[in-house]
């Protein structure tokens, strides 16, 4: 998660992007509207990450990685 909002937060600084200025949003500092405009950056990744965490999970339920793995490797059960 820390990497995210550095990631985030490098990212809006680095393109010197203010969300709150582009939506004429008044603000205090174009500094702290840069910041903030970061943390959003993260917590979009942030929520993108989970939502695709979980598609990969409802992929892997309906898929049975357990008996594709016995089946491609010639595996029997033991018990």
């Amino acid at each position: 998660m820390a990497a995210l909002v550095a990631l985030g937060m490098g990212a809006a600084w680095l393109a010197n992007f203010d969300l709150f200025g582009a939506w004429n949003l008044a603000v205090r500092n174009d500094t702290i509207g840069t910041t903030i405009t970061g943390f959003l950056i993260a917590g979009g990744a942030y929520f993108w990450h989970e939502v695709l965490h979980f598609f990969a999970g409802v992929s892997r339920k309906f898929t049975d990685e357990a008996a594709v793995l016995e089946k491609e490797q010639h595996l029997r059960r033991v018990a």
